[in-house]
């Protein structure tokens, strides 16, 4: 058996792309050709419908990332009508291969779905050209219930947790990744399972709940792709701001902690085991040293052209 294992629940909608909330349609998705369009539609002095989802745009291409991280959102936009932002699909690909062989990679967004099998299929490809190997999703969590609020994603990535902890074992420790926004969602109380949902932390005890029932330990991380934004032109959103470089930083951490605690386990002689330091000995942090270490109800985001075409009509 081996000693660690890890999983990977992966969204993509404002984890691999950006993704910016409307109150009245589904989230934008934030792509370069609509920038550019909103950017001159500005310069004109439009003031047509689509006046507030234009100024989102262009103020979110010019807004700092933040949490340490150089750049402007300009660096995440999906570029020649893509779907997908290189930037961020590349940083994933780089946690994909960190984790190694040991891993199960889960899709948990709504392109796993049956009639969206060639996003899903475009989406492997992306993430295989930079792996540059052939790659594919170990699993997908189920696609029987209804996913309209944070909740039931929640709730369908506990179902899938609990259906493999049932399994039996294939570790000793079990380490759960979790890139997810919650349809653009902030962890504001929302109700799961009961227990009300009003921090990361809280969404991750109750998945460790789920998988009780492995003979072993079960730690959960959520990176939650989510933020709440207000620009220096006074533009206020709710944003699915992608897997940031933080969040990459965080998960590489997470995985070389329990692959170094795994590493002791198995020392067998005693010589490099916890038990075996002196006293004030400190165990290496592998952190230290790694390379870089709408409404709820939307199916898929939608760009500024079509919402345009459709407010000229």
């Amino acid at each position: 058996m081996a000693v660690q294992q890890t999983v990977i629940f992966l969204d993509v909608d404002g984890v691999l792309n950006v993704g910016i909330h409307d109150d009245k349609a589904a989230p934008l998705l934030f792509r370069d050709k609509d920038v550019r369009m909103a950017q001159k539609l500005a310069q004109k002095g439009y003031r047509g419908p689509e006046a507030e989802c234009g100024a989102k745009l262009t103020s979110l291409a010019s807004h700092p990332l933040g949490h340490g991280e150089q750049g402007t959102y300009e660096m995440l936009m999906t570029q020649n009508g893509a779907e997908l932002s290189d930037v961020l699909v590349g940083r994933f690909a780089e946690l994909v291969r960190f984790a190694g062989d040991n891993c199960k990679i889960v899709l948990s967004s709504s392109w796993r779905r049956p009639h969206h099998l060639k996003r899903r299929k475009m989406l492997e490809e992306t993430i295989g050209r930079h792996l540059d190997r052939h790659f594919e999703f170990t699993d997908i969590t189920p696609t029987w219930r209804e996913e309209r609020h944070p909740a039931d994603r929640l709730e369908t990535i506990g179902d899938h947790l609990f259906e493999l902890c049932s399994k039996g074992p294939e570790a000793n420790e079990l380490r759960v990744l979790v890139l997810e926004d919650f349809f653009i969602s902030a962890m504001d109380g929302w109700l799961c399972g009961g227990q009300e949902m009003d921090s990361v932390n809280a969404a991750e005890r109750y998945l460790e709940n789920r998988a009780r029932n492995i003979k072993g330990t079960t730690l959960v991380k959520l990176y939650h792709c989510y933020d709440e934004i207000t620009t220096n032109s006074g533009v206020s959103m709710h944003v699915g701001k992608g897997f940031s470089d933080k969040f990459l930083t965080e998960a590489k951490a997470f995985i070389a902690d329990g692959a170094l605690s795994a590493s002791l386990a198995e020392d067998s002689d005693g010589s490099t085991t916890a038990s075996s330091q002196s006293e004030g000995d400190e165990v290496p942090d592998l952190a230290d040293s790694l390379p870089g270490v709408r409404s709820p109800s939307k199916e898929l985001e939608s760009s500024f052209m079509q919402l345009l075409s459709a407010a000229l009509i």
